[in-house]
């Protein structure tokens, strides 16, 4: 009941989120890795922080890429 399929989800906008999600982590990742390599401390220390981002991230981007989608396919 829980893992119930969502027939109406878009699955465009999820691989949106996803490649957004995906940027995002690497770039924060290479920040740090120069940020570390410089400056001997990392730019974001806790991983649960970076994960949590990326998944704030992800949604973010999956709900505003389905309200346009949506918007353009209304007009």
């Amino acid at each position: 009941m829980f893992f119930k399929t969502d027939k109406n989800i878009d699955n465009r906008a999820v691989m949106i989120g996803y490649f957004a999600t995906f940027v995002f982590w690497g770039l924060i990742l290479l920040v740090n890795s120069f940020y570390e390599s410089f400056y001997e401390r990392e730019f974001i220390s806790s991983s649960m922080t970076i994960l949590l981002m990326g998944l704030a991230v992800f949604f973010l981007t999956e709900i505003i890429a389905t309200k346009i989608r949506k918007n353009q396919a209304d007009k």
